[in-house]
This record gives C-alpha cells, structure tokens and sequence, in this order.
C-alpha cells in the first residue's frame, strides 16, 4: 500500500491524526514515548475440565499506564455462572505448552524383540540351505529303493464250493456216531451205524433186559463163591472200577478224552464178562440168558448197516443240502442268476432228496475249495489267472489267496470264480457269506526324480561297486513325489538298492 500524500484532500490518515514524513526519513532507534512493562498475568490452576482459572484481584498491583487502578470490592462468587461458562477459544497460553505424551508399553517393546528374533532366524536358516546347496551341488544325489504295493477292494456276495461228497440212506430211524465230528478220517474207517425202518428203541429195551437178567444172576453165583482166592476176577474187578475212577474225574474236571476213556472202560468189562462166562460156563440158566441176550442183537442187527469213510477226507455230519449239486464238478455251470438264487439260499431241483432219503454225512476232501463271488461293482474287469487277496467275513474272518479261474458277466451281474488252495476247516461250515477282494500289486518306490529316459526307455540309474547301470522299469503310477515301478529285468534292483537322484 502507498503512502497517501499530505496534499491529497480527504485523507483518512491525516483526518485520524497520522503525520506525513517523507520517503527518506529514518526512524529513531528509540520510540519517542516510553511503553511500560507488561505485567506477567499468572496462570492458575483450573477449577475443573473446560472451566477458566477464577479470578481474585490482587491488592497493590502495579500502574498501568500510569494510573492506579481503584479497588474493586470482591464479587460474590456466583457457582451457576462458571458452571455455564464454557469457554469458545482456545486455552489461554497454549502455545506455550508442550503435548503430552504417554509412555511405551513394555509390551510393545517386547513383540518388537521377538519380531527381530524370528526375521533373524529365518535369515539364518535361509543361509544355511542356500550354503548347503551350493556346497552340496558338486555332490550326487541318491535314493534308497523301497517296497511298496498298490491295490483296491471289490466287494459282494459268495458262495463256498467245497469238494465233498454226501452220503444217504433211505428209511432211517436212528444213527449211533462213532467218528467225531470234523476229524480226518481215512478210506475205510468206521463213521457211523445206520438202523433202517423197522426198528425200534423196543429192540433195544429188550435187548437191555437181557442184559440185566445176566448181571444180576452173575451177583448171585458170586455170592455163593469165594472170590477172596480168585485172584484173576479180583485183577478184572479192579482194572473196571480203575477205569469207573478216571472216568468220574474226567466229567467233574471237564478235562480229558472222554470218547477214548469210555473205549477203555468198555474193553474192561468186556473182559471180566467174558471171563465171567468161562467160569460158569455150565451153568444151563446162564447159558439161556446168554443165548437170549444173542438172539437178540441178531435181530437188531438185522436193521444195522454200518458206514465206512468212503474217501479220505474231513467228516462231518452237518449238511445243508447243497452238497449234491454244488461240488467240484458242478460249479463252473451256474450262472449268476443261479448263484444268486442259492446265495438267498434256495436250493435248487436237482438237490432235493427223495421221499425217505436222510443225509448221513459227508466228506470234505483237503487240497483246494472255491468261491462263486457276485461283484458289487460288475464294470470291473479283472485279470483271469490272477492272485488276489481274498476276506470270507463270517464269525471267525479268514484272509486267503484266491485265484481267479474265469468270470461270466450277465444279467447285469459280474460272476467271479475264485479257486482257493489251502486248509478246508476254516469254510467247513460256510455256504453264503460277504467277501472282499483285494487287487494287491507289489512294486519298488522310488522318488519321482529317479526316473530316467535313455533312448525312449525309462528307468533309473542303480548304483552298484563298479559302476552305474541304467535298468528300465515298468511305471505302474507316479506323482509329484514318489513312483510305484516293476523291473523289466530280474537282475539287480531290489529293495535296498541305491539309485541316482536327477
């Protein structure tokens, strides 16, 4: 702005009393009127947040502008005004103030140290790889070859195929046991004694009185005797009461061969009464009880007809009627339509028994037994002649090798036929049950950066004490990790090997 000029009419500075110097006047160092000193006003507390300090005059302060200021009789404090007043400014003297500022936590303090304890340790692990991997990039890698296997489960329905033969007879009417039950018997052996029709337990209720009428007679003519010089009876007596001793033990004990005991206390008695009967041999009324007692078993024998294992083999006298029709011979002509029918366990027309027809036992010959398995998934398609691991779940489950002999695909239903080599005693009583097959592949695993191609061949490299060799392999799967291979070559890749790492 410039300097309006005294000559300017209508000057508002000079109207206000300013006077008009000139361009090149110098202004005194000194101002011409003497400012007093401004007092310093002190700052006082406040009474409470955003209220002003209170204010009390202060006697005999000092002039301003050379006027004493009069006394000023004391105001009533009045608590409504400062409590309305809020001031609209900023604080007096803020400017003069330094912000406030809280403390670190120690908590800060310590996430910063464990930050630079792991950033630090990274960096050191870091350095250690990169330093390991340039140390060790002049060195050959290698793997340790290990066994592996690959495989799945199929599932389905089963029916057991063992080879036995049942054995009838027409016009039973009672079977007296004298093998035991599923033991190995031989060709000729005696199994079992058959009464046809005809007979009845009247037969034998007179044969017994016979027998009776013996016994009690024999007590009467040793009565009158003196057995006390008769030391070949008292020998009998004894061995038969012996034998009477341990077989009482063996029935309280529950421990014991009781079948062969009871042979033993047989042949006893059988002794002493035949030794019995050369001692009163003329003795007319013992000789008629004998006598009648013989015609008696004559007659009953007339409805025996005893049975001989007519094969060697595991007997058992439990059937359940498919014996006849599901055999060695005959399971590779159903189809699974058929398979399925007897799986739900109906039997078919050529298994049925005529009218008076009772099965009396069979024979399970050792060696092989077969499987009718209906797959769950009939898309699979396995390989005929191939060995698979075969689950029969039932009370006790059994793991076997099976190999698959043929399949038949129909009906919607894929019919497998699965021939086991092996012990029959653990499927002796099993015609229908649920199975798993298991496809069990057994190969090498290697890390997948062992494989190798040479000329279009792949394989790895092994490390043998004279050198390197190239084997080619069969891949059987292979992922980012490892490789499931089969040597082509039966030579010297193994479990164990070493091979090169690329």
């Amino acid at each position: 702005m410039q300097t309006p000029g005294n000559n300017e009419p209508n000057n508002p500075y000079a109207l206000q009393g300013f006077t008009a110097v000139s361009s090149g006047y110098n202004a005194p160092e000194q101002p011409i009127f003497d400012m007093p000193q401004q007092p310093q006003i002190p700052v006082q507390q406040q009474v409470g947040p955003g209220m002003p300090p209170p204010y009390s005059p202060v006697q005999g302060d000092a002039p301003y502008n050379g006027y004493q200021q009069p006394p000023q009789p004391p105001s009533p404090p009045n608590e409504y005004a400062q409590a309305a007043y809020q001031p609209q400014g900023p604080a007096p003297f803020q400017s003069t103030q330094m912000p406030y500022r809280a403390p670190r936590s120690s908590n800060y303090n310590r996430i910063n140290l464990i930050l630079g304890l792991i950033i630090g340790g990274l960096v050191i692990v870091l350095g250690v790889i990169a330093a390991s991997q340039l140390l060790g990039s002049g060195k050959t890698r290698t793997a340790i070859v290990a066994a592996g296997t690959l495989g799945s489960n199929y599932t389905g329905d089963a029916v057991v195929v063992r080879n036995e033969v049942m054995y009838t007879q027409e016009g039973i009417s009672q079977i007296d046991y004298i093998a035991n039950e599923g033991t190995v018997v031989n060709r000729g052996d005696k199994v079992c004694v058959v009464y046809t029709s005809g007979f009845s337990n009247k037969e034998w209720t007179t044969l017994n009185n016979y027998r009776t009428q013996i016994k009690e007679y024999q007590k009467t003519l040793l009565a009158a005797t003196n057995i006390e010089t008769d030391n070949q009876l008292k020998r009998l007596n004894s061995a038969v009461l012996s034998r009477a001793l341990e077989t009482q033990n063996i029935v309280q004990r529950q421990a014991g061969n009781m079948l062969n005991q009871e042979e033993l206390l047989a042949h006893d008695i059988t002794e002493r009464a035949y030794y019995l009967r050369q001692k009163y041999a003329d003795d007319q009324k013992l000789n008629r009880l004998y006598d009648d007692e013989k015609t008696q078993s004559q007659r009953i024998e007339t409805w025996t007809k005893p049975f001989a294992a007519g094969d060697t083999g595991v007997v058992s006298f439990y059937t359940d009627g498919f014996e006849r029709v599901l055999n060695e011979n005959s399971y590779e002509s159903y189809s699974p339509t058929e398979v399925r029918q007897m799986y739900r366990g109906v039997l078919p027309e050529a298994a049925a028994l005529g009218r008076n027809e009772v099965a009396v036992y069979r024979i399970v010959r050792q060696g092989t037994y077969h499987v009718l398995m209906l797959c769950d998934d009939p898309s699979w398609t396995p390989t005929v002649g191939a060995s698979y691991e075969l689950l029969l779940e039932s009370f006790d489950n059994t793991r076997v090798s099976a190999t698959v002999e043929s399949l038949t695909r129909a009906e919607g239903e894929l019919l497998l036929r699965l021939t086991i080599r092996g012990d029959v005693q653990p499927v002796l009583y099993i015609r229908s049950c649920h199975v798993q097959l298991s496809e069990s592949i057994y190969s090498l695993t290697v890390p997948a950066n062992a494989l190798t191609d040479d000329n279009g061949d792949i394989g790895v490299v092994v490390v043998q004490p004279d050198g390197n060799y190239f084997l080619p392999v069969d891949v059987i799967s292979q992922d980012a990790r490892e490789a499931h291979i089969v040597p082509k070559l039966n030579n010297i890749l193994s479990e164990g090997s070493v091979v090169l790492l690329f």
